[in-house]
């Protein structure tokens, strides 16, 4: 299946684009490419591109839900591809039928008084009948986040979730009506088309367009006597509860997907988006899959050497210093850092832990130990530090 392309990239426009921007884009491209004025093999294709680009990016909700998820939430959003039909947002982005007016200038308010049919010529095919498809009232997707600790972060946990969902109003199966006789009636303005045709006397004339309207939202019909239950929503509210699992390893800002989760509405089902917010350890921290950790140690036994305990989010694990063993340095623990897992596709191993042994200040030294340690620096001549005074002396000098 061939991967499709980013919506702003088919109407060659920046992310940020204004509504306008993304309007004076469609204009231009889909008047370059529709089919009966460009004859090239990849026309149609191109223009059904285009189409159903505009149709997503020009909705303010259905471009936000692209903008965070992209193609695929869109896609749970109850958004088809097969349900677009390019000429008729052609159709309602210029004006409709071959004896219609519309404009296609470089802003919205210039008018340029053609005609479909000066144009393209007279379509061989209707498309009064316009094809109806379920509208979805609601957002199915849903957004949530939670708060882990580091731990829990590097071990995985499980986590209960509490989320206010929309279902199907079971009383009117979602259509806001009431049951009674009656409580749907056709659209007297369209006529149960949902859209109407709007005129406007401009300079060049009486220009008219094809619009949504705005008596049944396009829908085609209008509700009488709402459903008592829902009181026309067309869904209920209640809260649901999950146990989530948090795989180890997981990064901070890291959102979880649990499909099916969502809100639903009828047959359609919606995700839930979990971001995932890990507060940070005081003594921990991690750099890809390695984790690193100040280990303080007695400076004595440091010069001398001895095992230590070094916390892990593992448990304890002892290391061996070796005799005069600097601050600073930096020890590796083997397979005590961060877990691969099948998202970590560019590491082949587990990673490790870094302890970094830190000198910690000498107390609670005895007279007979203090003694013995002024007798040993008596004799000890340290070149490294004979060697710093003497730099700094130069400079100073």
């Amino acid at each position: 299946m061939a991967t499709k392309r980013d919506y702003y990239e088919v109407l060659e426009i920046s992310r940020d684009a204004s509504e306008q921007e993304i309007k004076r884009a469609f204009r231009k491209l889909a008047m370059k490419y529709h089919p009966d004025r460009n004859k090239s093999p990849d026309a149609e294709s191109k223009f059904k591109e285009i189409n159903e680009a505009y149709s997503v990016l020009s909705d303010p909700q259905k471009r936000q839900t692209y903008d965070q998820y992209g193609h695929e939430g869109l896609k749970q959003g109850g958004f088809s591809q097969s349900n677009i039909d390019p000429m008729d947002i052609f159709n309602q982005f210029f004006g409709g039928g071959s004896n219609v007016k519309f404009s296609f200038g470089d802003d919205d308010d210039e008018e340029s008084g053609f005609s479909f049919a000066d144009l393209f010529g007279q379509r061989k095919t209707s498309r009064s009948n316009r094809r109806k498809y379920e509208t979805i009232p609601y957002e199915l997707n849903l957004q949530t986040s939670i708060t882990i600790n580091f731990i829990e972060s590097i071990l995985g946990c499980k986590k209960d979730l509490t989320i206010k969902i929309k279902t199907t109003c079971d009383a009117c199966n979602g259509t806001g009506a009431s049951n009674e006789q009656n409580s749907i009636i056709t659209c007297p303005h369209c006529e149960g088309s949902g859209v109407v045709i709007e005129q406007k006397r401009t300079m060049f004339g009486i220009m008219q367009s094809q619009i949504t309207c705005p008596y049944c939202h396009g829908e085609g019909k209008i509700i009488k006597k709402v459903c008592k239950k829902c009181q026309g929503k067309k869904y209920l509210e209640s809260f649901k509860n999950f146990e989530i699992e948090i795989k180890p390893g997981i990064d901070n800002h890291q959102i979880i997907v649990e499909k099916n989760k969502g809100n639903s509405y009828r047959d359609n089902y919606g995700d839930l988006y979990i971001t995932v917010n890990v507060k940070p350890s005081s003594y921990f921290t991690k750099q890809g899959n390695l984790i690193y950790i100040d280990v303080l140690v007695d400076p004595l036994k440091a010069i001398v050497g001895g095992e230590v305990k070094v916390p892990t989010p593992y448990g304890s694990k002892t290391i061996k210093l070796l005799p005069q063993t600097r601050d600073g340095t930096e020890i590796k623990i083997t397979n005590a850092g961060i877990k691969n897992l099948k998202q970590r596709l560019f590491s082949s191993a587990n990673g490790d832990l870094i302890a970094i042994i830190k000198y910690a200040t000498p107390t609670n030294y005895s007279q007979d130990t203090i003694k013995t340690l002024k007798a040993i620096l008596k004799d000890n001549k340290n070149n490294e530090v004979e060697k710093y005074y003497n730099k700094v002396a130069k400079e100073i000098e």
